[in-house]
């Protein structure tokens, strides 16, 4: 499956107030701004690659609306990977080209930016596809390197490695031992003040920064009408650094959780009933460069004056670049049940009461 992992990281993000600030959206002069984020068992990567600037006689925000403004007609866009992991190393293994594709063609269309008329299409970014059988290595090192025809000037990112995805139980991989459980339910009965879910496995190869995320679903069913309707709601229960070696354990307090469910889908309105249906499980774990932005971003919003410190972290090296490269990797466990004591909880507990929850959902 192909897919972008995350929104592009537009120039807006790292503007700042501060007179020493690198200003990315400085006249007469082209920032280049390069944003992926990388999953190994994505069967196409993709990278984008755009520009952010001033004109003289126009504001930001109508240039924005211009294709032609973001975008460089004449770059070559390619990923190296070299011959082992060792950091010094400088022997290329091999040389993938990266070419423009439309997004939007992909199968990713752009979404439109507030109500300023940002433009849409094109939606480009450059893609990697790897033959068939073939994937990104765990073990290896890669580099994205951006030159620009019609300047001479290269850029490039530093050195990244991509976090292993494979879910074998070794001290490499990604491995939840729950994943592999197909009589595994989800139990959060207790509400007592120690009662927690919680969830563990193996940190994979070059992994740093999890999130995990249960998303909930429900069936509404209208009394009266018989009118059937799915609900779902994302619950985002761990985001730290993994610290443990080779390990991970993450927990959320239950009470917390039947407190996210009864706020997320709201009291039954009049002739609703509440069934309970499966949840899904996602973990992700991402690599150090996306840490490394992440605690920018946390620096950036703390202190007296936290917004007035712009956000500068940056593994795209150059002249007049930013972006971030990395990577990331996902273990996925659907259609997971909730056992019944649970829901029978859920349906008394004076947290979820008035959801109207009549029990299992048969569909």
């Amino acid at each position: 499956m192909k897919k972008i992992l995350l929104p592009l990281v537009t120039a807006g993000l790292f503007l700042g107030a501060c007179n020493e600030d690198f200003d990315v959206a400085a006249p007469y002069k082209d920032i280049t701004v390069a944003y992926g984020v990388l999953n190994r068992d994505d069967t196409a990567h993709y990278i984008r690659v755009e520009k952010a600037f001033l004109d003289e006689n126009k504001s930001a925000i109508e240039m924005a609306q211009i294709a032609d403004s973001s975008y460089y007609k004449n770059i070559e866009v390619v990923m190296k990977e070299y011959k082992n992991d060792d950091p010094a190393s400088q022997i290329v293994n091999r040389t993938f080209d990266m070419y423009r594709v439309d997004m939007a063609l992909e199968g990713y269309p752009k979404d439109a930016a507030g109500s300023q008329g940002f433009f849409t299409n094109p939606h480009y970014a450059y893609k990697l596809k790897l033959p068939a059988g073939d994937s990104l290595n765990a073990f290896l090192k890669y580099r994205v390197v951006v030159k620009n025809n019609n300047t001479g000037r290269t850029d490039s990112s530093d050195v990244f490695y991509v976090v292993n995805s494979n879910k074998n139980n070794d001290p490499n991989s990604f491995y939840i031992r729950d994943f592999t459980n197909a009589n595994y339910q989800l139990s959060f009965s207790k509400t007592t003040n120690n009662a927690a879910y919680e969830l563990s496995g193996r940190v994979p190869r070059n992994g740093k920064l999890l999130e995990s995320i249960i998303r909930f679903h429900i069936v509404e069913k209208n009394a009266a009408t018989g009118e059937k309707k799915r609900l779902s709601a994302d619950y985002t229960y761990a985001n730290a650094a993994v610290t443990s070696a080779g390990q991970f354990k993450v927990s959320v307090p239950t009470t917390a959780l039947y407190s996210f469910i009864a706020s997320s889908f709201g009291p039954a309105g009049a002739n609703v009933q509440r069934y309970v249906d499966s949840c899904d499980l996602f973990v992700y774990v991402s690599s150090n460069e996306i840490y490394n932005y992440q605690q920018v971003q946390i620096a950036q919003g703390s202190g007296l004056l936290g917004d007035q410190i712009k956000p500068n972290y940056t593994n795209m090296r150059g002249e007049n670049v930013l972006g971030l490269i990395g990577s990331r990797a996902l273990r996925t466990y659907r259609n997971v049940p909730i056992e019944t004591v649970t829901i029978d909880s859920l349906k008394v507990n004076p947290v979820t009461l008035s959801m109207n929850i009549q029990g299992r959902s048969d569909e």
